[in-house]
């Protein structure tokens, strides 16, 4: 029997396509597994052929692969496709496939962000076989307009003569899964397409985009099935689901039935009200534990001390049903009393009574929580990471730090040690107990949230950060999965010209390959728990990170990893006199001195200075790299302008080498343009340098971080049902929009960082359709504090969006609205807003200082994460007015 594998896909020069197939034999399960290479047939179409010989039936497992010259290999999603084989009656089988992308939308819309939004699917029918048929037709096609399904019409009777009263309709047999049997001629060549067939109407009232689709003549045996898999039915992207979200954090929710910050519980009420203007997506900012030093620089959500572990600070202790004392409810009473009417959120003091209210309620029911069927149910589905979270919080209040290399014998982490303090018998076990009760009722109210989000037609998106704290159960637990002598972070940019260094240990990807990632998967696994969608933070790193050493302090002294170095040939090859001193070492000059410390150079010059003559100067060793500057300063207290100045001489370098290259590879530092080092060189060498400065972070890096993005991405995408939104701002290579889309991951387009240096704004009219828009995000300052900043800036946005030549100083409810309605009308999935910036449209309710509305500033580290909302989300329900002028707004751009 010949199988006759045929693919349509529109390949470029470097790439390949593959067959993984497998027989799998009814009977016994027998498999035999084969890879095989595809053959160019055309432009848009690569083939391979099979044989098969024998009798009887068996199941053919398959999918392809891409390949690229440059290592990728990226398999086709929703792999395997099967096909019933029948040695007996069948002498040829076609099969006529499409590549399944990841990225086509429908594939989108089966993700748990459109669970509760879009009508749920069936029910399904079986597939008639005629008696003749010899085609079997698929299409995955998903949210299907309600009273229509896909049908097939084309240039043959036996598929309408593309009649649109004599199209065929396909049977959906599966969620999106929409089938048809029948006979065609197959001596000649076929036109069809796809379009949409009105049940009641009996008629085609629609047909996809693009061109015909085309089978040409496939005459290949007298016994032949040929089998049609089809993916994407070819829309028009302003006729599919638009929806509008709106951005907060959990603690920045404000209500009376808090605790002085907002809790899970109060999502419920906060989405009630979502839900009644029309919004159909809530998105918060990281939810885990971040408890590290118990004081407000813990209150940063990006530096969780778990990736599993929620947070303490967001359970409401009304809520935990269990009958107290009036001692107890007067406590909480005087608490709620202090602290809900705060404008900002006390972090230390909410914790403060938090825990010691919660270590009342465990101390009395002690034996009842831990005796539960429903908490041992906990305990046994999460025993993997609560266990070792637990007794990680237990040791840190224990020696008084989270840095576990201070633990004596429990700085190396031993899991049967610490499974052992969990048993009832230890003394410690009601500490531990304690945590691991915490984490079942956080889990219990969260997923009570989302519920109630979901029974209002609400999906909630969670944030994934890109680093883990390097003081973290996860380091301390699997520190083999890291680098712990790296810090992560961001180059320099415009909002952080020093760059900026989160203090995150990198990921030792290759030791993680080595299991398929198990890490990840079971951390986005155990997100899909709660949320439908996400938004994957620095989704960049996944194809490279900036990482700064440890003997550094400052962002900018960092370099992307992995990356492509320079080899000290190519330099020289690029006629450029390199001298390790001049290039690499920081570049101190006299006269410069006097410009950065001015009176105070001669004492900064006995101090921290060893004089090389002629005029050159070194830092001398105490102070050698910015991180020894930085300790000293700690504990010898000197005016900052010095300690800050002899960080920016520590930062005068021009390249840096690779550790263990013995001086042959080196990275390229960047915005070397901004030191005097660069401005000092002779203009030959400069403009040399600046072509080599440019290769190196502009092309030569492209194609190496294309194969990182596709080795690491295609793990995280089929992890979990979630919808996969990637932070994809900043210094953004050329490579990874195509990965994004080939991959099915939403893009991010902020309108004031656009992703080209060919304009200052972004506009929302031209965002793709897989995207997300927003005019702002938590590192920013919102719209009426940014209208502030810059009349000149403010004035050309004005200009170029809306026409207005002459805007008013402080932004006005009716411009935000018009801004707020351009993000609206954009083509983009979905459009989410912060609270901050839909409030500004209101005059009359939103915040009279629009500064203190800022929820965080990236270039002060470390900052305190505390904003609220100053109305309670009562009095946001309550705004007749605003909730009026937003719900029209959404219906009027089809939101």
């Amino acid at each position: 029997m010949k199988i006759v594998f045929r693919l349509n896909y529109h390949s470029t020069p470097g790439q390949s396509l593959w067959l993984k197939y497998s027989t799998v034999l009814d009977e016994k399960g027998v498999r035999f597994d084969q890879i095989v290479p595809l053959h160019w047939l055309n432009d848009g179409q690569w083939e391979t052929r099979v044989n098969m010989r024998g009798a009887g039936r068996f199941r053919l497992e398959y999918n392809y692969q891409l390949r690229q010259v440059n290592g990728v290999e990226l398999d086709e999603w929703h792999a395997p496709r099967t096909a019933g084989v029948d040695l007996d009656s069948q002498d040829a089988l076609l099969l006529l496939d499409s590549w399944c992308s990841a990225g086509t939308v429908d594939y989108a819309f089966e993700t748990n962000a459109f669970l509760a939004v879009l009508p749920a699917r069936g029910p399904f029918q079986e597939l008639p076989m005629p008696e003749n048929a010899n085609h079997s037709f698929q299409l995955r096609m998903a949210a299907v307009p309600a009273g229509q399904v896909p049908c097939l019409l084309g240039s043959v009777s036996e598929i309408g003569n593309w009649g649109w009263f004599s199209a065929i309709p396909l049977v959906e047999t599966a969620p999106n899964v929409w089938r048809k049997n029948l006979y065609l001629p197959v001596d000649w060549g076929i036109e069809y397409k796809y379009g949409l067939f009105d049940l009641k109407l009996k008629c085609v009232v629609g047909m996809e985009l693009g061109e015909n689709r085309r089978i040409s003549a496939r005459a290949l045996a007298a016994r032949q099935w040929t089998k049609v898999e089809d993916e994407c039915y070819r829309r028009d992207h302003g006729h599919l689901f638009r929806g509008a979200g709106v951005a907060m954090p959990v603690f920045s929710l404000r209500s009376e039935d808090s605790l002085g910050v907002g809790e899970f519980a109060d999502l419920k009420p906060f989405g009630d009200w979502a839900h009644s203007v029309g919004l159909k997506l809530i998105q918060i900012l990281p939810v885990n534990d971040t408890t590290s030093t118990h004081e407000w620089t813990d209150s940063y959500p990006y530096s969780a001390i778990s990736v599993f572990a929620l947070h303490p600070l967001y359970l409401r202790i009304d809520d935990l049903n269990y009958a107290m004392p009036s001692a107890f409810k007067q406590e909480l009473a005087t608490a709620r009393e202090k602290l809900n009417p705060l404008e900002k959120v006390d972090y230390e003091a909410v914790m403060r009574v938090k825990t010691k209210l919660t270590r009342k309620i465990f101390d009395k029911y002690r034996a009842a929580i831990t005796a539960s069927t429903a908490f041992k149910d906990f305990l046994a589905e999460n025993g993997e990471w609560v266990i070792p979270y637990a007794v990680f919080c237990l040791k840190r209040d224990h020696y008084g730090t989270a840095d576990f290399s201070h633990w004596e014998e429990w700085a190396v982490f031993d899991r049967e040690k610490v499974e052992a303090l969990a048993a009832p018998a230890h003394a410690d076990w009601p500490e531990i107990f304690y945590h691991i009760w915490l984490q079942y009722e956080l889990d219990l109210q969260l997923a009570d949230a989302v519920h109630h989000l979901h029974e209002h037609g609400l999906a909630l998106k969670g944030d994934l950060p890109i680093g883990i704290d390097r003081q973290s159960v996860d380091a301390w637990s699997a520190p083999h999965l890291f680098k712990m002598d790296a810090q992560a972070g961001a180059p320099p940019d415009d909002f952080a010209v020093k760059g900026q260094n989160w203090g995150f240990p990198t990921y030792n990807w290759e030791v993680m390959r080595q299991d398929d990632y198990a890490w990840w998967r079971s951390r986005f696994e155990h997100l899909s728990h709660h949320f439908d969608a996400y938004r994957i933070d620095h989704i960049l790193g996944f194809f490279r990170i900036w990482q700064v050493p440890t003997g550094h302090v400052e962002g900018i002294m960092g370099h992307f990893d992995p990356a492509v170095p320079i080899h000290i040939d190519e330099i020289r090859k690029r006629g450029i006199d390199f001298e390790y001193n001049r290039f690499c070492r920081p570049y101190i000059r006299w006269y410069l001195l006097r410009e950065r410390f001015g009176d105070a150079v001669e004492y900064v010059k006995g101090r921290f200075l060893h004089d090389c003559g002629n005029g050159y100067f070194q830092l001398t060793e105490q102070v050698a790299t910015q991180r020894r500057i930085v300790d000293f300063f700690a504990e010898n207290p000197h005016d900052d302008f010095i300690r800050e100045g002899l960080l920016d001489c520590a930062s005068e370098v021009l390249f840096f080498e690779v550790p263990g290259s013995h001086g042959t590879l080196y990275h390229p530092r960047m915005s070397m343009q901004a030191t005097r080092s660069y401005q000092d060189l002779d203009d030959d060498i400069r403009w040399r340098v600046e072509e080599l400065y440019n290769d190196y972070f502009y092309r030569r890096q492209e194609d190496f971080w294309q194969a990182c993005g596709y080795e690491k991405l295609p793990a995280m995408r089929k992890a979990s049902p979630m919808l996969l939104c990637g932070e994809d701002l900043g210094m953004v290579p050329a490579c990874v929009p195509g990965v994004m889309k080939e991959l099915g991951i939403l893009s991010l387009e902020i309108q004031r960082m656009p992703k080209t240096h060919e304009t200052e704004f972004f506009n929302p009219a031209q965002a793709p359709y897989m995207s997300v828009v927003s005019p702002s995000t938590h590192d920013m300052s919102t719209l009426r504090a940014w209208w502030k900043e810059d009349s000149h800036t403010t004035a050309k946005f004005a200009w170029e969006m809306f026409g207005i030549s002459f805007p008013e100083s402080e932004l006005s409810g009716e411009l935000t609205t018009r801004i707020i309605a351009q993000h609206l009308q954009s083509p983009a999935m979905w459009a989410v807003f912060p609270l901050q910036d839909l409030l500004a449209m209101d005059e009359s309710i939103r915040h009279p200082q629009p500064e203190e509305e800022r929820i965080n500033v990236p270039a002060i580290n470390p900052y305190y994460w505390r904003y609220r909302m100053h109305l309670g989300i009562d009095a946001l329900a309550a705004s007749d007015g605003f909730n009026r002028k937003l719900r029209r707004l959404l219906e009027a751009t089809g939101r």
